[in-house]
């Protein structure tokens, strides 16, 4: 175990008792020897256990192989005791109801729950619970390791807000519509990773899963990656930059999407959480991770093809200031996917290991990963995005100019229309009339 701070690791079977479904009363049954539960390291279990011959005989108390008959035949040296082998078994007897046995556990590893009936009754009814405690409470230990990783991202969360929040009050006249939002991915980030750390803390503490906090910690996953996707492909769109406004159609198509994913990765969510304690097939766990997947291929072919689209106009109207900002982005983009996609290999060659190999290490590659590169593409929109001076002129709208060839070169490439502008007797757009209308393409273009 990783830490030892609660003592020795235990295995408790708790109220455990049976009854019988059959036509044979309980008391009849009251020697019945033969039903047990067990745990044991899984990776001993083919080394131990013979699956053409599990249950012992006469033969095998006599050659001090087994302590009694109809029991778990384990294939050990004659003396050896069962926790020497890291097997640690309880037998359930009828009519009677026993008190809670607790056994120490003595090493680290992946253990398995061995339900045997070795004799030769099988009409009864078993009822009660295993509890396992690791040395650092209940959290099993392939999901230890997520509670001080959620706590050190709380952390950093925080000393992210307290930056944001401090450059925003020094700048605050110069803040623009995407440095609100980054705020509020900030706040996100925070909320999930405080939410799920309370969720494995309580956990680790009690020994069941929080219900109320498991699809809390969940929604604001979710919530958090739609809003930083959309937030990235709105951005993309030229939102602020070379548009005011997105048009109608392209709102109801964002909307259509966040509501698409927020539903299949809320379900793509709950069954990885519950891949290992219900044993969900591989078949039915990756049909829940295709949808979300090609959900995420549609979003970043989005994201890209607009981003592409972007610079051109950037380009073509000579902002090289905002031009490079985008190219940076894209740059940040196509480096998290690459780093993503490295993991996802990683992840694939992993799971040609055994269990018992890859447990200490993959909660790493299946969460850790993802909640990393995206505080590293948020660090990266926080440094890009940073309120400072004339922060509102570099990042925000400004419309086209509408000028003649010989003008334009003594002209900015920002122009904002002037408070008095008179929209009769002058012939430029004003700011609110570039925002209806599109800008002239060709200039002097007849009718």
């Amino acid at each position: 175990a990783p830490d030892q701070s609660l003592g020795q690791p235990f295995v408790k079977f708790h109220s455990l008792e049976v009854h019988s479904t059959g036509a044979t009363p309980d008391m009849e049954l009251a020697s019945y020897d033969g039903l047990q539960l067990s745990i044991l390291r899984f990776r001993d279990f083919w080394n131990l256990i013979d699956p053409n011959r599990f249950c012992s005989v006469q033969a095998d108390v006599d050659a001090k192989l087994a302590e009694a008959p109809d029991q778990l035949l384990v294939s050990k040296p004659p003396g050896v005791a069962d926790e020497d082998v890291n097997l640690y078994s309880h037998t359930v007897r009828f009519y009677m109801k026993e008190k809670d046995v607790q056994l120490p556990v003595h090493s680290t590893g992946v253990y398995i729950l061995i339900y045997s009936n070795c004799g030769s009754y099988s009409e009864g009814l078993v009822s009660g619970s295993v509890i396992v405690k690791n040395a650092y409470g209940f959290l099993p230990g392939n999901e230890y390791h997520k509670m001080p990783f959620y706590g050190w991202m709380s952390f950093i969360y925080i000393v992210l807000a307290a930056i944001w929040m401090g450059l925003s009050l020094r700048w605050w006249r110069e803040t623009v519509a995407i440095q609100y939002c980054i705020a509020a991915v900030i706040f996100l980030g925070l909320l999930e990773a405080t939410v799920w750390w309370m969720f494995f803390n309580d956990w680790n503490s009690t020994g069941t899963r929080g219900r109320f906090l498991f699809i809390f910690a969940i929604l604001t996953s979710v919530v958090k990656s739609v809003f930083s996707y959309m937030l990235v492909l709105v951005a993309s769109l030229g939102w602020g930059v070379t548009r005011p406004y997105l048009d109608h159609k392209t709102i109801v198509r964002v909307q259509i999407l966040s509501f698409l994913y927020i539903v299949l990765d809320f379900v793509r969510e709950s069954v990885l959480s519950y891949r290992f304690s219900h044993s969900l097939s591989a078949a039915f766990i990756v049909l829940c991770l295709i949808p979300v997947a090609l959900l995420n291929g549609v979003i970043f072919y989005w994201i890209f093809t607009a981003l592409s689209s972007l610079m051109e106009t950037l380009q073509q109207r000579k902002q090289s200031e905002k031009l490079l900002l985008f190219q940076r982005l894209w740059n940040v983009i196509v480096g998290a996917l690459i780093l993503a996609s490295c993991s996802i290999l990683f992840q694939l060659f992993d799971l040609s290991k055994t269990i018992s190999m890859r447990w200490h290490h993959q909660w790493f590659f299946a969460d850790g990963v993802s909640h990393i590169l995206f505080l590293a593409v948020l660090v990266a929109m926080m440094f890009l995005w940073a309120p400072g001076y004339q922060s509102s002129q570099r990042f925000s709208y400004t419309p086209a100019a509408v000028a003649d060839s010989d003008e334009e070169s003594n002209k900015k490439g920002d122009i904002w229309a002037e408070d008095d502008l008179d929209e009769e007797e002058e012939g430029d757009e004003s700011f609110w009339a570039s925002t209806r209308k599109p800008a002239a393409e060709t200039i002097g273009a007849s009718n």
